[in-house]
């Protein structure tokens, strides 16, 4: 008989101190960045990570956040293992809220 396989869940969207960790983990390499197809102008890992978490965002950044499409490009080059799309989700939640707020 046929077993349909459930298929795990995977959660993306991590916690503020879960995004703060991995922006701590970064080395700055921008290895994502370079991998990353929907990078239409330049910014830096450094603008992007800054912006992730707190204060303003930058009209590049929001651009960039805007056109990502979490394709996971941006996760297998990265040395440290760290998972840009789940943190491109944070980034993009924030960009909604400050919409909301306006």
């Amino acid at each position: 008989m046929l077993r349909l396989l459930k298929p795990n869940a995977i959660i993306l969207h991590k916690t503020r101190p879960q995004v703060g960790q991995e922006i701590q983990a970064c080395i700055g390499c921008n290895e994502c960045i370079l991998a990353c197809p929907a990078v239409a102008e330049p910014i830096t890992i450094d603008m992007l990570n800054r912006e992730t978490i707190s204060g303003p965002i930058s009209e590049p950044v929001a651009r960039f956040a805007r056109a990502c499409y979490q394709c996971g490009a941006c996760v297998s080059p990265c040395p440290v293992g760290l998972h840009r799309d789940a943190m491109m989700l944070w980034l993009k939640v924030r960009l909604l809220s400050m919409v909301e707020e306006e």
